[in-house]
């Protein structure tokens, strides 16, 4: 017990509104109410993009599957860009969801080049972000062998409850829009209307769940903000578990 209190200080010390208690060794391990455990599916684009507004059309398609955990992230190398119209800055935009990008695409692609759209299934496979029929395979192809997760509203957060995986992996939160409609005035897309789902805003570390298990806290995100939690290999490789929020 010493040591799990000193893991649980030491995780809060690094992440606010996070508990993680590890499960004791034989205990029972949470059951996936839904079967398989979903596949996380991941599209990285740009509202500066030219060749982004039919992957952004295409994705609330894919988000409204229940064998998916489904997230949106806009990337930043095109907000420089300009056209006749001008530049457009993406306003959902980060560096950080550039950075993670990059790391995808040297991990499976071991290129150190990216582009847009580009979806990214499992954190292992990975496609052009408006190819309907390459990314249904890649779905349904998927290994279905992630740590099951039970989600439940507790204590005024959240409760999660990780069973066991085969590396376990570092978690996170992240936090998006389940819906944004956004005008585009200036640069490449200016005149069009991006209607998306599941945009992200944003993406907070909570640390190591390892390969048993265990049980995890969260403050719920901000109102109008929705969110989903993963556990990722380290190195940002294999996705070991992804869950919406019980919102």
């Amino acid at each position: 017990m010493t040591s799990n209190r000193y893991f649980l200080r030491t995780l809060c010390g690094a992440a606010a509104g996070l508990s993680l208690v590890v499960k004791p060794a034989g205990a029972q391990e949470p059951s996936s109410a839904e079967g398989e455990p979903p596949v996380l599916v991941e599209l990285f684009l740009s509202q500066a993009c030219s060749m982004c507004p039919p992957a952004a059309a295409l994705f609330p398609e894919i988000a409204a599957r229940d064998d998916v955990v489904a997230l949106s992230w806009h990337i930043d190398y095109w907000n420089m860009t300009s056209s006749a119209n001008g530049r457009w800055e993406d306003p959902y935009s980060k560096s950080e969801f550039t950075a993670r990008q990059k790391r995808y695409n040297k991990n499976i692609r071991h290129k150190s080049s990216i582009y847009t759209p580009q979806i990214v299934v499992g954190g292992e496979m990975e496609t052009v972000g408006g190819k309907k029929e390459k990314i249904s395979a890649l779905i349904e192809t998927a290994p279905r062998t992630g740590a099951p997760i039970e989600a439940s509203l507790s204590r005024g957060g959240m409760q999660f409850e990780i069973g066991e995986s085969d590396a376990g992996g570092n978690a996170y939160i992240v936090t998006f829009k389940k819906s944004t409609s956004t005008r585009i005035t200036g640069g490449a897309n200016a005149g069009k209307i991006f209607a998306e789902a599941n945009v992200v805003t944003g993406i907070r570390p909570l640390g190591l769940v390892r390969k048993r298990g265990g049980e995890l806290w969260v403050e719920k995100p901000s109102e109008g903000e929705s969110c989903a939690l993963i556990v990722q290999e380290p190195g940002q490789k294999r996705i070991s578990a992804a869950v919406y929020c019980p919102l």
